[in-house]
């Protein structure tokens, strides 16, 4: 069975209802556990609860969250 686990997370809201989130999350196969960074957009509904419409995963290593950071810094 595979299991999911969130291990941090940071939202942004803007605008009316909408929201950013980066989130480092842990999914678990067969006794094998990969971590994973997701990068989501979405919007908050009347509930209050998030419906995530677009989404991308990347590989939750050190160079990758380098190169993120200093990417988002130059634009």
């Amino acid at each position: 069975m595979t299991s999911y686990e969130q291990l941090a997370e940071k939202t942004h809201r803007f605008g009316k209802n909408a929201y950013l989130e980066v989130a480092r999350k842990r999914v678990t196969e067969k006794g094998e556990a990969t971590e994973f960074l997701i990068v989501s957009r979405g919007f908050i509904q009347e509930d209050g609860s998030k419906r995530w419409t677009k989404f991308v995963t990347l590989p939750a290593t050190d160079e990758t969250r380098k190169w993120l950071s200093e990417a988002l810094a130059a634009v």
